[in-house]
């Protein structure tokens, strides 16, 4: 079984109100979807969290009027959780149906990012995968950011290419990450067969891919 790591990039017509809003308001941090229930037949339910002022949301999702209920819950200072019951537009409605076909699983969390973009996983056989990916909707604009059979492991992982997953690795055996440290970057680079200069890059760009997917 394969799984996919892909970004969708939105255009006007396309993205949501409540993720333009998140985007463009200066409110807001980190917005993702961690959880999704895709078997209603009109409704579907969603839960979200959100950095960010949670009165500027509340105010923004009830005056929005394509919620049927929700339910907020503050989790710190500038953090909160919210449930969501809404009717997918028909943008929504294809995208659930595109990557809910055949042996597909979308992989949370959904990463909704400041460009309009959401970022996310989904496994499945490669038919499905390939297929899901000439039935987006007009509008959207898919990358593919990352391709191999799944392992089981989770979204986090899923985000990073096999020679990030190698770096780290060989890193944590080496003791890289002990406190105190008992290797350097040579070190790992010397395990790794490359420059230490390539060493340091491959372990700069996993810590950062682990660290933003991490919910903290």
């Amino acid at each position: 079984m394969k799984a996919v790591r892909l970004t969708l990039r939105h255009d006007a017509e396309t993205v949501h109100p409540m993720r333009r809003f998140v985007s463009d308001h200066d409110a807001f941090g980190d917005y993702r979807m961690v959880h999704g229930n895709f078997s209603g037949a009109d409704e579907h339910a969603f839960i979200f969290h959100v950095v960010g002022d949670p009165d500027v949301y509340e105010t923004a999702l009830t005056e929005f009027g394509g919620v049927e209920s929700y339910d907020l819950t503050r989790t710190g200072d500038r953090s909160f959780s919210v449930y969501v019951r809404d009717v997918p537009d028909d943008v929504g409605s294809q995208l659930i149906d595109t990557f809910s076909q055949g042996s597909l699983v979308p992989l949370p969390p959904l990463e909704y990012r400041s460009d309009w973009s959401v970022r996310f996983s989904v496994a499945g056989e490669s038919d499905d995968l390939k297929r899901s990916l000439a039935q987006i909707p007009d509008g959207i604009e898919p990358t593919v950011d990352g391709v191999g059979e799944y392992d089981g492991g989770d979204a986090v992982i899923g985000a990073l290419t096999a020679r990030q997953r190698e770096a780290l690795r060989v890193a944590r055996d080496l003791g890289y990450f002990d406190v105190p440290r008992s290797a350097s970057v040579e070190d790992v680079a010397a395990e790794l067969d490359c420059a230490p200069g390539t060493a340091a890059e491959h372990l700069r760009k996993a810590e950062a891919t682990v660290m933003g997917e991490l919910e903290l």
